[in-house]
């Protein structure tokens, strides 16, 4: 590292990163971005932590030096990680000062546009006053980009309505336009020093998925595989990640996103299995089904028509390879063995980055999609999945993280793709 700083990359990393953002947005006519999502906050200046839950927000300009705005209590969290940004703190639950009113366009009843009402008062609730917004609208202000091209991160979960818009009315010669996946598309490809921590994420999560299945049988409650999980996640030195680990079992398997509850596991029960070791927010996803002291007939045949669809999916991934074929050489292997009605939204998305409340970034994932066109290229990491679920041939479930190299599909998480019992 450059300096002594806990920053995980070199400054020549986040620098390059940026670059190849401001590329894109020299191709879109951009003077700046304003970026809310968390991972696309961290990977362009280091920033880890929790406070993303309150307002934070990333000013990449297309020349200069980054402006990040926090609440003002994040100083110090700044100074340490991310030591080459300006930083904007606001205060909580603070008036904008008097003399930012005019710039602001927050009087009341309503903001106005070069005298125009921009609002029906019967229809929209007023805005509160708001620091943030303030402090926003003074940072593009001072940096001369309030007339300027400006991309806003719509999409973001983390971005609340009220501040964006605030941030909009208090910019009215503005050029406002949507940022869409401008950040995702270039973080979406990982470098050789992300790729070493998604290796080392994907080890954690064979170890986790490995404790939880030496720790599952009849008898036990889930609350104890879910211990396994966590205890096997933090002693391989891995962090907490962005979604928590997935334990049902039979009674709850269809809760998609659901995951352990106070029950004891009985014979004869199917117990689903899906977790992510993480290194400094880099996921490496996998799972497995389990079978609880026996698995039926039909789980072998099954199980082997999933091993051989994710194998003939794999071997389509490959620089070039469009995302929608990978899904189709998947549903091919389904046709095959007369399965064509079952059909999946996706064979796997793409991770990397996450906080909570996912995995995989903000917003529906990236994903190995039917009609896909999306280009696969090297350095490009997937959750690839192989789900037969409620099939008419039975149920099998594997998933494993895989990186797309110069030579084809790598797995980076191992664990045996049998059936499994206990």
């Amino acid at each position: 590292m450059d300096h002594d700083t806990p920053r995980h990359f070199s400054d020549q990393e986040y620098a390059l990163r940026r670059e190849r953002v401001r590329e894109r947005m020299r191709q879109r006519g951009l003077d700046a971005c304003l970026i809310a999502s968390p991972e696309n906050i961290y990977y362009l200046t280091g920033l880890d932590h929790m406070g993303y839950f309150a307002y934070q927000l990333l000013i990449l300009p297309a020349k200069g030096q980054p402006i990040l705005l926090t609440r003002a209590m994040e100083r110090a969290t700044v100074r340490d990680q991310v030591p080459d940004v300006v930083h904007v703190g606001y205060a909580d639950g603070t008036e904008p000062p008097a003399g930012l009113q005019q710039n602001l366009a927050v009087q009341e009843p309503w903001a106005n546009t070069a005298g125009i009402p921009t609002r029906d008062l019967r229809r929209r609730p007023p805005r509160a006053p708001s620091a943030a917004v303030a402090e926003t609208v003074r940072a593009l202000t001072d940096a001369g980009l309030a007339g300027s091209v400006l991309a806003l991160d719509q999409n973001s979960t983390f971005l609340p309505y009220s501040i964006a818009e605030g941030i909009m009315d208090g910019t009215p010669d503005a050029d406002w336009q949507d940022l869409g996946n401008l950040v995702d598309n270039v973080r979406i490809l990982q470098s050789p020093a992300e790729l070493e921590l998604t290796r080392q994420a994907a080890r954690i999560s064979d170890s986790m998925l490995l404790s939880a299945i030496a720790a599952a049988g009849e008898g036990i409650n889930s609350c104890d595989v879910m211990a396994a999980i966590y205890d096997a996640m933090f002693r391989r030195g891995g962090t907490y990640p962005g979604f928590v680990p997935l334990v049902r079992s039979t009674s709850n398997l269809d809760h998609e996103h659901g995951t352990w509850e106070d029950r004891w596991l009985e014979a004869g029960d199917l117990l689903f299995l899906e977790m992510a070791g993480c290194i400094r927010r880099y996921h490496a996803p996998m799972g497995r089904f389990v079978f609880i002291e026996k698995a039926p007939r039909e789980a072998y045949r099954i199980n082997a028509i999933c091993q051989e669809a994710m194998e003939e999916a794999a071997a389509a991934i490959r620089p070039e390879a469009r995302a929608g074929d990978v899904y189709e050489q998947w549903q091919s292997v389904l046709n095959t063995h007369g399965l064509e009605r079952y059909t999946r939204h996706h064979c796997g998305y793409s991770v990397g980055i996450g906080y909570p409340p996912s995995w995989s970034g903000s917003g529906v994932p990236v994903g190995l999609r039917r009609n896909s066109d999306m280009e696969l290229k090297e350095g490009m990491v997937f959750h690839l999945m192989s789900w037969l679920l409620r099939s008419e041939l039975g149920d099998a479930f594997l998933s494993d993280t895989i990186v797309v190299t110069a030579e084809g599909c790598q797995f980076l998480t191992t664990v045996n793709r049998d059936v499994i019992v206990r």
